[in-house]
């Protein structure tokens, strides 16, 4: 099956590069892509050359990876992001002796299919990388197999992690308070300006929409019976001077572990500009080029089998940690 022109060299590569995204990727716009040539890519995130605040510590059997050699091996691991399809012998039958063309064409829209699927899983975790960046500023990678844990701090400062007094899940908290402080706290770290949004889920927007403070700032009365809405909380924003805020529900199935929210519920990020870059590195699939690849793999062994992987190596890095802060709820 994987004999046909349709999945050899550049022309297979050029479909996977040109699939149509399935879905928004919202943090995209916050750490956009950045193709790098660098051959040392693994090496040099390890040495702080594509985010500088970051830092990188590695356990293997509960001993750090001291030696950097060591760590940039196994973080090798976190960057490389690659999964694939596998046809069985039964399938190749098939696939191989079509009855007629609308048969060999159901084939090859199989492979195809099957292929896009790889694809967002791909730019899937990508975008969980960038999460874990923004909403976390810890990317935490596990290999039990191996038993190495990698440890990725980006280096958001701890003064910009907050915590409220009271939940927003109890009616007589007060958001507003609490938006007000985050992004002072905000300002003080970026000589003034304010963050461009705020990122939440619609649990917690659902908090807010039945908050005693917020409707007191609409109806004049903490204890209105009358629902407040989306348009009056942005109005309410908007009077109080603070960011306008966006709604992040995505999630991704990571590792085939079961989907994953990108941003927890109960908390509420704030982003500013020019963040950063998630950079994709070179690998050897592709030539030492950067960017997505795709690999046709046949083998003539017994059993006989032909499988396809896309993959890349991508890494998120912030240049500006003390742009973010996250405010637990």
């Amino acid at each position: 099956m994987l004999h046909l022109d349709e999945f050899q060299g550049e022309e297979f590569q050029g479909y996977v590069e040109n699939v149509p995204l399935s879905k928004e990727y919202v943090l995209r716009a916050f750490l956009p892509n950045q193709p790098t040539k660098d051959i040392n890519f693994a090496y040099n995130v390890v040495n702080g050359k594509y985010a500088q605040a970051a830092s990188i510590t590695g356990f293997n059997a509960s001993a750090p990876l001291r030696d950097t050699k060591s760590l940039e091996k196994h973080f090798g691991s976190v960057a490389k992001v690659q999964h694939g399809f596998r046809l069985d012998e039964e399938q190749l039958l098939r696939f191989n002796r079509p009855r007629d063309d609308e048969e060999k064409d159901m084939a090859v829209d199989y492979v195809y299919q099957e292929t896009d699927d790889l694809i967002a899983g791909v730019y899937d975790i990508e975008e969980y990388l960038r999460a874990q960046a923004l909403y976390s500023g810890v990317l935490q990678y596990e290999d039990t197999e191996n038993d190495i844990q990698i440890n990725v701090d980006f280096g958001i400062p701890a003064e910009n992690k907050l915590t409220v007094t009271v939940p927003w899940s109890d009616s007589t908290s007060t958001p507003l308070t609490d938006i007000q402080t985050a992004v002072k706290q905000y300002q003080e770290q970026n000589k003034r300006r304010k963050p461009v949004v705020m990122h939440l889920t619609s649990t917690t927007e659902a908090h807010l929409l039945q908050n005693e403070q917020i409707k007191g700032q609409v109806y004049g009365n903490p204890t209105d019976k009358r629902l407040l809405t989306k348009a009056d909380l942005a109005n309410v924003f908007v009077a109080l001077g603070l960011p306008p805020y966006a709604i992040n529900n995505d999630v991704v199935d990571v590792y085939g572990q079961g989907e994953v929210q990108l941003l927890e519920d109960n908390k509420v990020v704030f982003l500013g500009a020019d963040l950063g870059n998630t950079y994709l590195g070179p690998t050897v699939e592709k030539n030492y080029e950067s960017g997505i690849y795709v690999v046709p793999e046949i083998k003539e062994s017994n059993p006989p089998g032909q499988s396809v992987f896309v993959g890349e190596t991508v890494f998120p890095a912030l240049k500006r940690p003390k742009s973010i802060v996250i405010l637990s709820v």
